[in-house]
């Protein structure tokens, strides 16, 4: 019943609006009926709610347990400081990212001078973001056009500028292109006068994450800069995550 719940929970938190009983069988693959008791089981004790009748939603206690679980993780708890020093330090924005299947979690994400506004779920184009495409270019190739249609069906695809590829084929093609020596760097898909750069970072025993810095210069301008920040900030991360 565990299992059965917490695919339950995924299903409505990814959906866009409620779902029957009946469709979230469908998608789980399981038998309405075993669906319909977890689904009550969730209902009473303030994990599901009913807009309607015959519909479901994700409802207060969804957020209450992923906040106290945000702040307590080590990968969120132990990095904050870090980004906030390199956002300071180097005058950029400075992000700290991993990937659950299609979205693009920011752990961090930082300015100079600010607070990194932390555990951030949901919402952002994964085409438009340049740690997302760090981490879905170490992904087989239709898994990763996969993940960005998908994202795309979510989140729509806007096109802040001519630069921002049209679909999730161009996308990668273009990422691919620009990946070089395991450093993607992006100029104008947001704004034309932006850099956006990232590296991957893998640390022991957590997913794989990608730390990235956004810069309103030139690529040749803003690469060695960027390069000094995220991998001074890659190693403090590492040695901070490995202590027990």
């Amino acid at each position: 019943m565990l299992t059965i719940g917490l695919e339950i929970l995924r299903v409505l938190a990814e959906s866009e609006s409620p779902l029957t009983a009946t469709a979230i069988a469908e998608r789980v693959g399981l038998h309405v009926s075993n669906v319909s008791r977890a689904l009550r089981v969730l209902a009473n004790a303030g994990y599901v709610r009913k807009p309607t009748y015959h519909s479901f939603a994700p409802d207060l206690g969804v957020l209450a347990l992923a906040g106290a679980a945000a702040t307590r993780l080590p990968l969120i708890e132990r990095t904050g400081g870090l980004i906030r020093n390199a956002a300071t330090g180097s005058g950029m924005l400075v992000v700290l990212a991993t990937l659950f299947r299609d979205q693009v979690l920011y752990l961090h994400r930082c300015g100079p001078g600010q607070e990194p506004q932390s555990a951030i779920a949901g919402g952002f184009p994964l085409h438009r973001s340049v740690a997302g495409l760090r981490l879905l270019l170490d992904r087989p190739a239709a898994e990763a056009e996969a993940a960005l249609t998908t994202a795309a069906r979510r989140y729509g695809w806007d096109r802040p500028t001519p630069a921002t590829p049209t679909d999730p084929a161009a996308c990668l093609s273009a990422a691919r292109a620009r990946l070089h020596d395991g450093v993607l760097a992006i100029h104008g898909w947001d704004d034309p006068g932006r850099c956006a750069i990232a590296i991957a970072l893998d640390v022991p025993g957590q997913a794989p994450l990608a730390l990235a810095v956004d810069v309103r210069a030139e690529p040749a301008t803003a690469t060695p800069q960027a390069l000094l920040c995220l991998t001074t900030l890659a190693a403090a991360i590492r040695t901070r995550l490995e202590q027990p």
